[in-house]
């Protein structure tokens, strides 16, 4: 029994190997030094580094013990040594203990010694303990030696070298690495690599020779990790090794760059380079390690002494030192001496890195990737993986970790570099033989740089719905004299679903259009042309973007014009003769708009290059789907969507809470969707509502259509999508399998089978496409009772819903399913594919032949009993009883022979064998490349199988959107649609009557229920167009405010509306102006940031706009505060006449505008009592009610959140005495503005002065500048 398995420890465990000789030094010049030797034999694969020091010689293997206890070993002494030592002198010696059931030895060192058990206490190098009785143990003694520098293991001679790569699969590493920690089912199986790898290094032709050893047998039980020597990683620092030249105080590089000849920008448009470091994901990936801890310890002394050209004098890879202006730090110059002391597996590795520094490189050596030096640290600290024995930083995982491990990386911001071997040893050595190559290594080609943007497989996708999108962008200045400065151009990519959405748009200096786009879709990862883009758009790109990557691109050269990117789109659609392309409609517009378009084909140029350094172009531009971006300009001049700007979506948490999540947000309330993709599609509507009420009305029929009597249809719908895949990601990944991952990815040798993955995703995708066409299809019971065109247009075969049950048919035809799934392979049927046609009727016809000739022997021996046999690799055998061997032809050649029988082939046997057997090898082939054109065919539909995934999208999301009005609280209604300004005097108009919140529930608040208000803005000549609303703090005016704006969302998408009855003219754009919060990053204060948002409102409102302002001027002076409020409120209500929401604890604003008929007065009710020590104690009633509060009611609130009452009595009397003073002014006023007011009017000119210091940059702040002039007069005539 095995002592490890008596101790409840696999038996199998064992810390992984490592790649020793990959850097290690070059061989001493010695050879004394690499012939010492230690007498004991350690079979373990897996020497401690200690006993790698000692064992120079290649590993000699112990026998098995036999059954019989064998006798201890007795303890190795001194030879000085004339008696026994004590046993307790043991304590502090190495040991080496023999496992029965592992057959292995493991070392380890003697911790202490208990004499009443007798037992010593074992501490192994791999961080178990034992205690056993030394003598009943099969153990060896180590003899400590003096500390000698590890050397590269002996090589064994070329010949012994060519044989061990020819016996290995692939090609062989030494002590290959083996992680288990990052594998969850690993431990499931105990799994054997019968595979011998040896060492890069031992590619090399050499007369030194290769000590070979096996990776260990591994298993992944609970206690395996406990086998293994854990660093705590993240203590150690591992991010951050070296401090460079230029380099900030935090040891990071001024600027780091992409992909070749992408420079990569840590932070967006900063003035002084080191500042752009304020975005810490941008500069992962190059020598982003200092190391503290057990790793200093153990590499800090050898990297400082080794790699001294990373520090002092460092250079780019062309010889440019740092102050130079075109510096790139993405590469690094190799001193001579450097790569000539290298061998050749260690300069090919440094050959990649030092062309790009930036990024992590997986580097594949045999059936592993392994991570080497600074990357190491980052695998170590990043990934969980365990650094292996050895001088050199060094770790790596398995073939099949890849895709776990290139997604954590790429999502925690760092650049990964995949680098394949395209080439095994026995590859090599017939190049080397036939083409005189004194190569000495394998070949290894890129095969590809993922990042953030770049995914397109991995768990995240499988666990996020979210969009990750790659976005280019480039701007062209404007006339000076026009309100908009500049026309930016911009292409957005969602690599994991292969859609493309491209288009320009002109902008004004807040970049208001681009501000919103960026709070919209929030790109993971942005293009630019370097030294280019505006400080304008530089701002907006760093303000309204949650760290992207950065990469910029030299314009013209990488970052393409319009003309060079025309030219390079053409020819990925070249037809194969090459005299005529096809383009898709929305690049063919753009194309032929010429210089109308030039912005944004030149943003598509950017991003195809990015996308061609990244090996992604051909991959996804064939099969792409390009739309044109909304609301662009060239979307044509009507506008098809109401605006919301990046302060209405984050003010109104539409898509985001305040801590970027989506709980409680609008979009979290009425995403009931089942499909991933129904989900991006909400997001698209909300962010996007409509501004067309043709549209709108169809809409909410549609959605009615899934009420009542197709309730239960539309839930049968859901049910039957409840388990569907992320289709639209998974089409665009079969997509890209046709055009392969460049050209290099075809070459890669891989050991897993990657085709097995690739049939299982067909079939996924196959019954995929079934499910969709057969749910879709079920819905159309209920055209007879819709009257609703859009639910036809959608659901009508060849209009909306693609006619591809004939296409699914076929390929349900051609093979079986299941039995692919459970195979791992596709048995193609008759009919099918052509070659494998080819191939069985070929072996048919010679099967066929050797029958008829089977015959023809039996006849002519005369004995019917002949028969074929098969005999092991021997088929076809004629079987001839003894009786009728007198009767066989001479040319019958006798194979073997049984009791009675004789077995023979003939010459024509053998003939047809051999055109039996290339039968067989071409049917083998042609079903290796079967499924490759199976999914060719799928492919060539990729705009219908797009197509059908649009129309499940859509209905996914009507019936969420259905679903959505029954969890409300309250009732709900269909609202009512106007056309803008459509009223009885051309007035716009909002009524709510009864209006509930969309998102708040009565069992969310605690005690007492949610109060629904009625609403009234606009419509008539006599109705006010703006509430200027007033009321206790947390009276729940800004909860109105925001639950106002929801509902005019919600009713143009075309949703229900918690409310008994919601009548609306269209609304063109919502502006919101809400919260108190600066932006330091931008050097925005609080008060700025609020000046900001309400000059947008001001220069961009229009009549059909909604407008709400909460507590505007707060974040200033209240003199200052309210005269702002009094002008803003004074110009939206007599120049824009827009309608909207103005909130205010500027009591004033309410007696100014008492009698104003555009201004409604109300406030939110509540009752006020006599509490304890006389103290006013406010009752929040939450009801929207006429005229105006006299009060806040602050010193109640203070008296909620806990303040001391002897603070609260002091707080009381102070607001009675502001109270008293401020009345008694209010007595002596008239209509005419006070003299207090005209006071507090007249420092309204400060105002303006005073922000435009913070922002000059800002023109919104001129309508703030006219404002004072209206103010100016209201004075004057005062």
């Amino acid at each position: 029994m095995s002592r490890r398995l008596s101790n409840g420890r696999s038996p199998l465990v064992r810390k992984q190997s490592q790649i020793t000789a990959f850097f290690s030094t070059p061989p001493s010049s010695n050879p004394k030094s690499k012939l010492s030797s230690n007498p004991s034999s350690d079979p373990s694969p897996s020497p401690s580094p200690s006993t790698s020091k000692t064992n120079k010689k290649p590993l000699l293997s112990i026998p098995p013990p036999s059954k019989t206890p064998s006798p201890p070993i007795k303890p190795k002494t001194p030879p000085s040594a004339e008696t026994k030592p004590p046993k307790s002198d043991f304590v502090g010696r190495r040991v080496k203990v023999y496992w029965p059931l592992d057959k292995t030895w493991y070392t380890g060192q003697v911790k202490s010694y208990d004499a009443e058990c007798n037992k010593h206490s074992i501490q192994y190098d791999d961080g178990e303990e034992e205690s056993i009785e030394i003598e009943k143990e099969k153990i060896e003694w180590i003899e400590e030696e003096p500390p000698k520098k590890l050397r590269r293991l002996r090589k064994l001679s070329d010949k012994v070298e060519i044989e061990q790569e020819k016996s290995g699969s692939g090609e062989c590493e030494l002590d290959c690495v083996d992680d288990d920690s990052s594998d969850e089912d690993w431990g499931k199986n105990v799994e054997k690599e019968s595979s011998e790898e040896v060492d890069l290094e031992d590619e090399e032709e050499s007369e030194e020779v290769v000590a070979v050893k096996s990776r260990k047998e591994r298993t992944t039980s609970s206690q395996s990790a406990g086998k293994r020597k854990k660093i705590d990683v993240g203590k150690m620092g591992c991010a951050k090794k070296f401090k460079f030249e230029g380099d900030d105080e935090k040891g990071m590089p001024k600027a780091t760059k992409g992909f070749a000849g992408v420079k990569t920008s840590p932070g967006i448009g900063s003035n002084n380079q080191s500042e752009t470091l304020s975005k810490g994901s941008n500069v992962k990936a190059m020598t982003d390690n200092n190391l503290t801890g057990e790793a200093a310890e153990r590499f800090g002394n050898r990297e400082a002494e080794k790699f001294k050209f990373l520090r002092e004098g460092r250079k780019d890879a062309k010889g440019r030192r740092p102050d130079h202006v075109n510096y790139d730090p993405r590469t690094l110059y190799l001193p001579p001496d450097f790569l000539k002391s290298l061998s050749g597996g260690h300069r090919q590795w440094w050959e990649f890195k030092s062309q790009h520094l930036d990024k992590v490189l997986f580097f594949k050596m045999g059936k592993f990737y392994e991570l080497f030096e600074m990357d190491a640290h980052i695998g170590a600290r990043e990934l969980d993986l365990q650094y292996m024995k050895g001088e050199q930083p060094h770790c790596g995982f398995p073939e099949k970790n890849l895709s776990l491990n290139v997604d954590k990386l790429a999502r925690k911001g760092y650049r990964v570099l995949v680098v394949e071997q395209t080439e095994t040893p026995e590859q090599l050595e017939i190049r080397r033989k036939e083409m005189g190559s004194k190569d000495k290594v394998v070949k290894r080609e890129i095969c590809a740089v993922v990042t953030k943007g770049t995914l397109t497989d991995g768990e995240s996708l499988l666990t996020n719905p979210d969009a990750s999108y790659l976005m280019s962008i480039t701007e062209t200045p404007l006339e000076k004299d026009r309100e908009k400065d500049t026309l930016i151009g911009i292409c957005l990519v969602d690599v994991s679903t292969g859609k493309f959405v491209v288009g320009q748009f002109e902008d004004d200096t807040d970049r208001h259009w681009l501000c919103s786009i960026l709070s919209e879709l929030r790109p993971v990862e942005i293009i630019k042309p370097s030294n280019t883009l505006k400080p304008e758009t530089e701002k907006a790109l760093r303000n309204n973007t949650r760290e992207p990557l950065i990469n910029e691109l030299v314009p013209s050269l990488e970052f393409w014009d319009a003309e060079k990117t025309i030219e390079e789109v053409k020819r990925y659609y070249c037809s194969p003769d090459g005299e005529s392309d096809v383009l898709p409609p929305v690049l063919t517009d753009l194309v032929r708009s010429g210089n109308n378009s030039s912005c944004a084909l030149s943003s598509l140029g950017g991003c195809l290059f990015y996308l061609r350094q990244a090996f992604l172009d051909e991959k996804l531009i064939k099969c792409a789907e390009f739309v044109l971006l909304p609301c662009g300009a060239l979307g044509g001049s009507i506008q098809k969507y109401m605006i919301l700007d990046s302060a209405a979506l984050e003010n109104i948490e539409v898509l985001e809470n305040m801590s970027g999540g989506s709980s409680g947000t609008l979009f979290a309330q009425l995403d009931h969707c089942v499909t991933p993709f129904g989900k991006r599609l909400l997001k698209r509507w909300l962010a996007r509502p409509l501004y067309d009420r043709k549209a709108i009305l169809e809409r909410q029929d549609a959605i009615a259509s899934f009420k009542g009597v197709g309730l239960s249809t539309a839930l049968d719908f859901r049910k039957a999508l409840s388990s569907l895949a992320d289709m639209e990601r998974l089409l665009a990944r079969l997509f890209a399998i046709c055009e392969g991952n460049g050209s290099s990815a075809k070459r890669a040798i891989l050991y897993e089978d990657a085709s097995k993955k690739q049939l299982l995703e067909f079939i996924s995708a196959l019954r995929g496409c079934q499910l969709m066409l057969k749910a879709c299809s079920s819905l159309t019971s209920l055209l007879s009772l819709a009257e609703s065109t859009l639910l036809h247009d959608l659901l009508t075969p060849g209009r909306g819903l693609p006619e591809m049950s004939d296409v699914l048919d076929h390929f349900k035809d051609a093979f079986d399913w299941s039995q692919a799934e459970s195979t791992g392979r596709i048995i193609p049927r008759e009919g099918c594919d052509v070659d494998y046609d080819t191939a069985c009727n070929t072996i048919k016809d010679i099967k066929s032949n050797l029958t008829k000739y089977l015959k023809e022997q039996r006849k002519l021996i005369g004995d019917s009993s002949i028969d074929y046999v098969n005999v092991g690799k021997d088929t076809y055998l004629l079987e001839v009883p003894e009786s009728s061997r007198e009767s066989v032809p001479r040319n019958y050649e006798l194979q073997s022979s049984k009791k009675g029988y004789f077995r023979y082939w003939t010459p024509q046997i053998k003939e047809l064998l051999q055109e039996l057997s290339r039968a067989e090898e071409e049917k083998e082939n042609s079903m290796k490349g079967i499924l490759h054109r199976l999914i060719q065919q799928f492919s060539e539909n990729h705009c219908t199988w797009r197509q059908l995934v649009s129309v499940t999208a859509e209905l996914d999301v009507l019936i969420s959107l259905a679903i959505a009005g029954d969890y409300y609280e309250g009732p709900a209604c269909r609202p009512i649609i106007n056309e803008a300004g459509d009223s009885t005097d051309g007035a716009p108009s909002l009524y709510a009557k009864c209006l509930g919140h969309p998102i708040l529930r009565s069992d969310s608040l605690g005690k007492g229920s949610f109060v629904p208000n009625n609403v009234k803005l606009g419509g008539g000549a006599g109705d006010a167009s703006f509430i200027l609303l007033t009321g206790p703090n947390m009276g729940g005016k800004s909860t109105l405010l925001r639950q106002v704006c929801m509902a005019v969302i919600l009713a143009q998408i075309g949703a229900d509306v918690p409310a008994e009855r919601f009548d609306l003219s269209l609304v063109d754009r919502i502006f919101v102006r809400m919260g108190a919060r600066d932006h330091i990053m931008a050097g925005h204060s609080t008060f700025l940031v609020e000046l900001t948002e309400t000059a947008s409102m001001l220069s961009a409102a229009t009549r059909n706009s909604l407008v709400a302002l909460d507590e505007l001027g707060r974040g200033t002076s209240t003199s200052d505060g309210q005269a702002i409020a009094a002008s803003v409120l004074e110009y939206l209500v007599r120049n824009v006449q827009c309608r909207g929401l103005f909130s205010t604890h500027y009591h004033r604003l309410a007696v100014d505008y008492e009698k104003d008929t555009k201004i409604a007065l109300c406030h939110m009710a509540c009752q006020v009592g006599m509490g304890e020590g006389g103290l006013e104690e406010v009752t929040f009633l939450y009801r929207l009610t006429s005229g105006s509060c006299p009060k806040s009611y602050g010193v109640n609130v203070a008296r909620l959140a806990g303040i001391p009452a002897s603070v609260l009595q002091k707080a009381a009397d102070k607001s009675n005495e502001f109270e008293s003073t401020y009345g008694k002014q209010s007595s002596k006023s008239s209509d005419k503005i006070s003299d207090a007011m005209v006071t507090v009017m007249k420092s309204l000119a400060c105002v303006t002065g005073t922000a435009m210091k913070h922002d000059r940059d800002s023109t919104h702040l001129e309508v703030i500048c006219k404002v004072q002039k209206r103010t100016r007069l209201l004075i004057s005539g005062n």
